[in-house]
């Protein structure tokens, strides 16, 4: 088995577990979205191979952490350029824990119709 290969399922399972973490807290409010889960383990099976190929020799467990911060980074910037762009508001901030339009319409959060 390959470096490579091997690093692309470490990344795989890293991100799988963050998907399954991110699923557990956010489902009950959000609903479940096949896209947002399967995210993750798709960028750490992308991003794990780059980061063995410039740190070489890390232990497995190391390079798992490592692919887990720089997918909660990298997707936490991604989701902050498109809220600042206007592409993106986060479903916990319009409906609120029980379903309820919250009532501050913050600049940041708030889109107003056109």
């Amino acid at each position: 088995m390959g470096t490579a290969f091997r690093n692309a399922v470490i990344g795989a399972l890293a991100g799988t577990l963050v998907a399954i973490g991110g699923a557990t807290k956010d489902a009950p409010y959000e609903g479940f979205k096949m896209k947002t889960f399967l995210r993750s383990p798709i960028i750490g099976a992308v991003v794990t191979p780059i980061l063995g190929a410039y740190v070489p020799n890390l232990p497995p467990l190391i390079l798992a952490l490592s692919t887990i911060a720089v997918e909660r980074a990298s997707v936490e910037a991604y989701k902050l350029y498109r809220q600042s762009r206007g592409e993106y508001i986060p479903s916990k901030f319009i409906y609120g824990e029980w379903g309820h339009p919250l009532p501050n319409q913050n600049a940041v959060f708030y889109v107003r119709p056109s």
